[in-house]
């Protein structure tokens, strides 16, 4: 059982004018009309939507932030962030059962796993040339941030949610939804400045019964 409460969680674990001409006599001078000219009307410009950074959607540098876990007890864990290089983010889960390492590239429009390992008690962080070679394991988040896009299993289903935490409440939420063949239901939810703030895994448990597991931002150090 405790082996499945692990597997559960890591499971649950970005647009010059014409000049008059004039008619000369001996004796008098008469200036013409000035010909109408027509000014070329501007150009409109395209409002160009400023595109999200993707670098926003972890949490900062070198911090430790715990998530309150409800409903399994391996549901409350620490996460360290380490941004390693400039597109490269680390991080380390630790939920009293396992740590579980992972690791990040940050592209143009979308965020992609490249490693993940459970029992990561001793791990450390490879070199840059090591991360370039590594090929990607799934996609971890991808623009456009608008309702209905997918990737990977997942499905935007909001992009403006309220959301509270222990932590605080947040405004702006990006909210992705997967559901599973056995009709359990994962929720990812993401801010900017802080990344994913709460997880949710629901699956129903009974008659008008559901079983949820949920793990909200309570601190971060």
């Amino acid at each position: 059982m405790k082996s499945y409460s692990i597997l559960l969680v890591v499971l649950l674990a970005a647009c010059s004018p014409l000049q008059s001409s004039t008619e000369t006599t001996e004796t008098t001078t008469s200036p013409t009309d000035s010909p109408t000219t027509n000014q070329p009307s501007s150009p409109q410009q395209e409002v160009v939507e400023e595109q999200p950074d993707l670098h926003t959607y972890f949490m900062p540098n070198q911090s430790a932030a715990t998530f309150e876990g409800m409903g399994n007890e391996y549901a409350t864990y620490t996460l360290n962030t380490q941004h390693l290089y400039e597109n490269y983010i680390g991080t380390l889960e630790d939920n009293g059962g396992t740590v579980v390492q992972r690791i990040y590239r940050i592209e143009d429009t979308r965020i992609v796993k490249i490693f993940e390992e459970a029992e990561a008690y001793d791990a450390d962080f490879p070199p840059l040339t090591e991360l370039e070679a590594m090929p990607e394991l799934e996609t971890y988040l991808s623009l456009p941030f608008e309702e209905g896009n997918e990737f990977n299993g997942w499905t935007i289903t909001e992009t403006s949610g309220m959301l509270t935490t222990p932590y605080q409440t947040f405004e702006n939420v990006i909210t992705l939804t997967r559901e599973g063949e056995d009709q359990s239901t994962i929720e990812r939810h993401f801010v900017e400045g802080f990344g994913e703030v709460k997880r949710v895994f629901r699956m129903p448990a009974g008659e008008s019964e559901e079983f949820e597991v949920t793990s909200s931002l309570l601190s971060i150090d």
